[in-house]
């Protein structure tokens, strides 16, 4: 859209630009259709999520692109997952006891520390790719730059679960955290890699840290992982590429925001209300943080009216904008639970300005 990287750049500097941008991510038929001017077909469904895009959003942090519902696959590490439209899980698990998991772990950590840095080419091509896809993208702005905190790709990224994962910290911790401080430093060397301030302002740690109502761990717990010390990271190696960070984790996540803030994120996301997350009280109480997302996905937009939707979003422009640092969205994804008359709604109140 008009001035989209304009707009977000004022945002998070706490500028209250023209209107509020909107960031969020598309995973809805209808919403992508009207926007594309076209279905997915299966011809080029990846350029019609772009068009969409351009054309819907402010910003945007993934492409997505339906998949095959039913199709099967075997990961490298001999996961046997089955797609869903816009979805994939894993059916059956390669590695199911504690010493298997032990066995695999200790050669995943040699692989890790073998890994060499970034070379000065190696980023040019990276910056290159994400100068193509920002071209592509037209006005909309693109995060290039995404790392994972090593409990994050521990469980999904590496697939290790929580149950197993659980019986490994009782009983290997010490190889638990040379795997953790491994991906950590692995982290490191992608950001290296893929932060390019002149591609994007903008970085995001995804850590799936929570569940509806509470944190997975207890703060203990993550302090005993390091957990905090990797956001620290993850922070400083951004903030010296000149990027601002938001942390993404689904969930409620309030009991751990102080630590957050004071491992040095910009901004939260996705801000689940459903789950917990009081996007006015974050407000109030961190008027410095880049609020992304917020608007309640599981009930408003899916259930709601079109005029409870606009009401809400005046509200959240009002009380949570009014000195920019908002990008508003929906409070996970547009799936396809949102009819297009509740996305539309919500879309166009957020266009008066």
């Amino acid at each position: 859209m008009e001035n989209s990287q304009e707009l977000i750049t004022q945002a998070c500097n706490g500028i209250r630009p023209a209107r509020t941008p909107i960031f969020d991510l598309l995973l809805n038929d209808a919403v992508i259709a009207h926007f594309a001017g076209k279905a997915f077909d299966g011809t080029d469904d990846e350029d019609v999520s772009i068009r969409a895009i351009n054309r819907a959003l402010d910003g945007s942090r993934h492409i997505a692109v339906p998949d095959i519902a039913g199709r099967t696959w075997t990961d490298e590490q001999g996961n046997e997952h089955v797609a869903d439209r816009w979805t994939s899980w894993i059916q059956h698990h390669a590695l199911t006891t504690s010493d298997e998991w032990a066995a695999w772990i200790k050669t995943d950590i040699d692989r890790l520390e073998s890994q060499s840095w970034p070379t000065g080419e190696q980023r040019e091509c990276a910056r290159k790719d994400q100068q193509r896809l920002n071209q592509r993208l037209g006005g909309a702005a693109f995060i290039h730059c995404t790392p994972s905190t090593g409990i994050n790709d521990m469980l999904f990224g590496r697939n290790i679960g929580l149950a197993t994962f659980s019986y490994l910290w009782a009983d290997e911790r010490d190889l638990m955290l040379r795997w953790m401080r491994a991906i950590e430093k692995e982290q490191r060397r992608y950001i290296d890699l893929t932060a390019h301030r002149d591609t994007s302002n903008l970085a995001m740690i995804y850590s799936d840290v929570a569940y509806k109502q509470h944190a997975m761990f207890s703060k203990h717990t993550f302090r005993a992982f390091g957990f905090f010390d990797d956001v620290a990271g993850i922070c400083a190696s951004c903030h010296a590429k000149g990027l601002q960070v938001i942390f993404h984790s689904d969930g409620d996540i309030m009991a751990i925001v102080d630590d957050l803030v004071a491992a040095g994120i910009d901004g939260l996301n996705p801000l689940e209300k459903a789950a917990g997350m009081d996007v006015y009280a974050l407000r109030r109480r961190y008027p410095q943080l880049i609020l992304v997302g917020g608007v309640d996905v599981t009930h408003l937009l899916s259930e709601g009216s079109p005029a409870e939707i606009r009401s809400e979003t005046r509200r959240m422009i009002r009380e949570l904008g009014s000195e920019g640092r908002l990008l508003i969205g929906s409070s996970t994804e547009v799936s396809d639970h949102v009819p297009l008359a509740n996305y539309l709604a919500f879309r166009d109140e957020v266009m008066l300005g």
